[in-house]
């Protein structure tokens, strides 16, 4: 006769936080806030799921460039969602600009770049794929919505020695491959929607450059001489930083 399972053995395990992994993270933030001027280039990976439910992974790139507090240049190109974007910010203007259609908008911003990306964000739906480098570990993010958050191990990312960690919240999981050593940046990271149909992931993996040399023009719009000005669309719910 066997033994009746007991009631550990078909216990789902309750989800674990462990401290090093939140340590990490605190750190890795605090760090970036310490960056005055930076380049990153990303190499993105995106599943895009078509009607017949099957996944197709396409992929692109992307190049931001930082001054903080108040100016950032940020260009995405993903060929096959056929999306060649730049990103203006000056500090008094945010331009987005098309590089295939040739269309851009210009308005007025606020003064540093986390009040930007929430009011881009909040009053024209804008969310910029970079901005939780500069929400990690703020007021703005919510360490209460972590549910899991756990150390998977070391891994090497572009040759570089990285510590492996994975995350979960209530509608996402996410992996965030950081750096070891005295620069904790962030080399990879790779989120799954888990409310989407077929759970799509996106990949991005970084590469940094802390001492780059920079133009400051590129932080400024000059529009093309064909370029055609259109108006940004606003939600109804406005923000008084960006109108």
């Amino acid at each position: 006769m066997k033994p009746a399972p007991t009631v550990e053995s078909n216990a789902v395990e309750p989800p674990t936080i462990e401290p090093k992994a939140m340590d990490v993270l605190q750190k890795m933030s605090s760090y970036l806030r310490t960056l005055k001027a930076f380049k990153v280039s990303f190499k993105l990976f995106k599943d895009e799921v078509l009607l017949s439910g099957q996944k197709v992974m396409i992929d692109g790139t992307s190049e931001l460039t930082v001054q903080q507090p108040d100016r950032f240049h940020f260009s995405t190109k993903i060929d096959e969602a056929h999306r060649d974007q730049q990103f203006f910010y000056d500090g008094k203007t945010f331009t987005v600009y098309g590089n295939t259609n040739k269309f851009y908008a210009s308005v007025a911003a606020p003064a540093t770049i986390p009040e930007l990306l929430d009011a881009a964000s909040e009053r024209y739906n804008i969310t910029m794929p970079f901005a939780d480098l500069f929400i990690w570990g703020t007021d703005k993010a919510d360490p209460t919505a972590i549910k899991s958050a756990i150390y998977i191990g070391p891994t090497q990312i572009n040759n570089v020695t990285c510590d492996h960690y994975a995350f979960q919240n209530e509608d996402v999981d996410w992996q965030l491959w950081i750096q070891q050593g005295d620069t904790p940046l962030p080399r990879r990271l790779v989120i799954t929607t888990k409310e989407e149909e077929g759970q799509p992931q996106y990949v991005s993996v970084m590469d940094w450059n802390l001492s780059p040399k920079i133009n400051k023009q590129i932080f400024s719009f000059v529009p093309p001489k064909d370029a055609h000005k259109i108006n940004l669309v606003a939600n109804e719910v406005e923000s008084d930083n960006m109108k």
